[in-house]
């Protein structure tokens, strides 16, 4: 009976221990291994580029400047004060102040929460109380698609029309100039336009009368006859 009371005790023992090395590594466990900086420091000077919500005094709720909204849990433990914290965007860095120095807790990547966070050991031992927690931040640029050109539908070269062949012109084709007609006699004088008129004319005339005295002599004869 001594015996089992003797392992059931050492049994407790051993669960009291992991609950309690358990409970410490909650406690102090942080998903990054902080820094120790000196001072007072700002974001621009811890995490150049970045923006800076500051939570002072430090107390349990929801804090916002506009952009970054963070709420932040704060716990008193046997090894002095931490806190955990989420937040609606990432955050590359949190600085917690307290004594003389702080710890600052960088994030690559950024980070939306962690637990467990406190300030530097103060001379009894213990993490020193916080005065104030800085929330360094920076807003990304908003990622645009590339913007493509506007396709255009090809260009077709306008289709030219056959081109012919110049059309040969030719001269004009003049009827053939005879030459004029000699009207003159050989070996005589030229003839000119208005002689070979009056010729014309006498001849008509000869005619006329030739016929005539034909007609008259007929005439004549018949008379006879009777």
């Amino acid at each position: 009976m001594k015996t089992s009371r003797t392992a059931l005790g050492a049994s407790v023992g051993l669960v009291a221990v992991a609950l309690s090395l358990s409970l410490v590594s909650f406690v102090s466990a942080a998903h990054v291994t902080p820094t120790e900086v000196a001072g007072n420091p700002t974001c621009g000077t811890l995490v150049s580029g970045t923006t800076e919500l500051k939570v002072e005094p430090v107390e349990d709720g929801t804090f916002t400047d506009g952009t970054l909204t963070v709420t932040i849990d704060v716990r008193d433990t046997d090894d002095g004060q931490v806190f955990d914290w989420t937040s609606n965007i990432g955050v590359d860095a949190v600085f917690a102040k307290g004594g003389d120095s702080g710890n600052l807790y960088v994030y690559d990547p950024e980070s939306t929460g962690d637990t467990g966070l406190h300030a530097p050991l103060n001379p009894s031992g213990q993490w020193a109380g916080l005065s104030h927690i800085s929330f360094c931040y920076d807003v990304e640029p908003p990622t645009e698609p590339p913007t493509e050109p506007p396709t255009e539908p090809p260009t077709n070269p306008p289709t030219a029309s056959p081109t012919l062949p110049p059309t040969g012109t030719e001269p004009p084709t003049n009827p053939p100039t005879l030459p004029p007609t000699d009207t003159s006699v050989p070996g005589g004088p030229t003839l000119g336009g208005g002689m070979l008129w009056l010729m014309a004319m006498l001849v008509l005339a000869a005619g006329g009368l030739t016929t005539y005295a034909f007609v008259t002599r007929a005439k004549a004869t018949a008379r006879r006859r009777d």
